[in-house]
């Protein structure tokens, strides 16, 4: 009987005879970039590849200074894709790692590639398969309900021994230390740490910190200069996790622009439940969540990868997932049908929801350019871009307040591309620019908008042009790139935290005030989208729950306030207290009730009626 080999030592076979298994064009040579890297979470970030046809880019392990077994893998499409991210399983990293490219020749799509099919075989050029290494430090954590003292990180590589800590923080920032573990070079999975209960914040910060004191001894704030952060080109090896309900949504193109397929899906990469439950996906209606367009049931506990299916003929461009209890017919979501039934999860007095771009999009913000490489040039970054088809971002000039010529463009793989650093002519570039998103239609690879009829047209969401405004004169805010903060109002990511200090105390975050806040001692009482019982309910506030007031108006029937979630409550069926003598008048005269109601009517009760 013949024994069978582990598929990487035939991979290594394959290697070491150095097989040309794909063509090479001589107008092209098929390669892969790769940059030594930080990774949080579970995405390898890819700089360039280039592929003869249809192909994938392999993400393996180091197998003893050669590639090893596989940690994941991406399709590409024949010629240039940039930026591209290719999700691995994170237990199986390790510090150093290959990106290979293979051919895609089997089932479109599908990596069949075992050693022996002759299928998806690796790319060779001049008789060295093209497998360009990395390293990368990773941090991959969960979010999860403490169980005793103890916080447990999925996964953390790392190049040397040094410490796992974990910081209290906030959704922004990390905040003093609740406590720390040795941890080993290589990859350690499922590391346990313990906390202290004092200064414990829903939001906890695991970071990576290296261990440069006295061996075994965690001296960082002690000893100056001692086991400080991993920074890894100017960022910290750190995340947030959330140890209270939450959910993780990021942009994505489950509509699709116009004149292309729609996927009929959102797609939620975790949510973490209290109890069984509900993501409900709301369509978008005068700027907050409004009717449903989906939903899913969830256990409680972590859930991952949850699809929802939504019908895209009336989903919005934007939506808002939002959890939901499930209390009372199981399994069946009766929120707005049944009175006081399945309403939303509250935290901290906020509705559990955030909102997504969920169509072809670009997220930027106001900046200070950096000089580029090549003289005369300026450097930028796009925040976040999502398209639904091989495409382009277009940088056109400020023609008067509008695109101008095109001065640079960018390619981008299908799917959300964030962290987006763009070169072009500084004189061209002037005070703003104006990026655009354009579909790659003819030549895979070569930018032809302008100078090929009908090619590489610009990217419509209902009957509009995916392009927005960049001035390059100054910082402005961070931009709301919503991904998982449990607020209306999501906080930014991708920002850059500076490392804490060694040598003083951080301070923990500040006590709330006592502000002023509105709540309920006999009934249910309905949140509304805006001043009036004619307008949507769009959560419920419970028994005895409370939720802070940001302002108040007056609508048809009386005093209304309006509360942090955004929505309205009537003043004359909830008590406040704190100081209220200061809270703003709000301008509500845009708000416009629907014509007719868009979604099943709320419970009837006594929402609206004074106790």
């Amino acid at each position: 009987m013949h024994k069978k080999l582990p598929l990487f030592t035939i991979l290594a076979a394959i290697l070491m005879a150095a097989l040309m298994v794909a063509p090479v064009l001589a107008q092209a040579v098929p390669s892969v970039s790769v940059s030594n890297q930080l990774i949080l979470g579970h995405a390898v970030r890819i700089n360039s590849v280039y592929s003869a046809g249809p192909g994938f880019v392999v993400i393996h392990q180091d197998g003893g200074g050669q590639p090893g077994p596989v940690a994941g893998q991406h399709a590409v499409n024949a010629g240039w894709t940039y930026n591209l991210e290719v999700e691995i399983d994170s237990a199986l990293a390790t510090p150093t790692m290959f990106a290979m490219l293979h051919v895609d020749d089997g089932t479109v799509g599908v990596y069949e590639f075992d050693g022996a099919s002759g299928l998806d075989n690796p790319v060779s050029v001049n008789g060295s398969v093209v497998t360009p290494s990395f390293t990368a430090e990773l941090l991959h954590a969960h979010d999860q309900f403490l169980a005793g003292d103890t916080v447990t990180i999925a996964t953390v590589v790392t190049q040397q021994a040094g410490w796992l800590v974990i910081h209290a923080g906030d959704a922004n920032t990390f905040g003093p230390v609740l406590g720390q573990t040795q941890i080993q070079a290589g990859t350690s999975n499922n590391v346990v740490v313990s906390i202290q209960q004092d200064g414990r914040t829903p939001v906890l910060w695991p970071m990576t910190h290296v261990d440069t004191g006295a061996v075994g001894q965690y001296e960082f704030g002690i000893v100056e200069g001692a086991d400080a952060p991993v920074v890894i080109l100017g960022e910290i090896a750190t995340l947030p996790i959330w140890t209270v309900p939450h959910i993780r949504a990021y942009g994505q193109a489950s509509l699709p622009g116009d004149g292309q397929v729609a996927s009929n899906v959102f797609e939620v990469e975790s949510v973490l439940a209290q109890v069984p439950g509900f993501l409900v996906v709301h369509n978008e209606q005068n700027g907050t969540f409004g009717p449903v367009a989906g939903f899913a049931p969830v256990p409680a506990g972590l859930t991952e990868e949850l699809s929802i299916p939504i019908d895209p003929a009336v989903a919005t461009p934007r939506l808002w997932p939002m959890l939901h209890v499930d209390d009372t017919t199981v399994g069946q979501y009766e929120f707005g049908t049944v009175q006081g039934a399945d309403a939303p999860v509250l935290v901290n007095g906020e509705i559990l929801t955030l909102a997504v771009n969920a169509a072809p999009s670009l997220v930027v913000h106001d900046q200070s350019p950096l000089t580029g490489e090549a003289g005369g040039t300026v450097r930028f970054r796009i925040d976040e871009a999502v398209i639904d088809a091989p495409g382009w971002i277009a940088i056109h000039t400020d023609a008067n307040g509008q695109p101008g010529p095109v001065i640079g463009t960018v390619l981008l793989a299908p799917g959300r591309t964030t962290d987006i650093l763009v070169e072009v002519d500084g004189a061209g570039a002037g005070a703003r620019v104006f990026p655009m998103l354009h579909y790659d239609t003819g030549v895979i690879g070569t930018y032809e908008f302008g100078t090929v009829d009908n090619t590489d047209n610009p990217v419509f969401v209902g009957g509009n042009v995916v392009v927005v405004p960049l001035g390059l004169t100054g910082e402005t805010a961070a931009p709301a790139v919503p991904t998982t903060a449990p607020v209306v109002a999501p906080a930014a990511t991708e920002a850059v935290v500076a490392p804490p200090a060694a040598t003083e105390a951080i301070a923990a975050p500040p006590a709330a005030s006592a502000a002023c806040s509105v709540s309920n001692a006999a009934n249910d009482v309905n949140l509304r989208s805006g001043p009036g019982t004619n307008f949507p309910v769009q959560a419920v506030l419970g028994v005895g729950q409370s939720i802070p007031v940001t302002g108040q108006t007056t609508g048809s029937d009386g005093q209304w306030w309006q509360v942090s979630s955004g929505g309205f409550v009537r003043a004359d069926v909830v008590q406040t207290t704190g100081d209220c003598s200061a809270i703003p008048t709000v301008d509500t005269s845009g708000l416009v009730p629907p014509a007719a109601p868009a979604a099943p009517p709320p419970p009837a009760a006594t929402q609206e009626v004074a106790a």
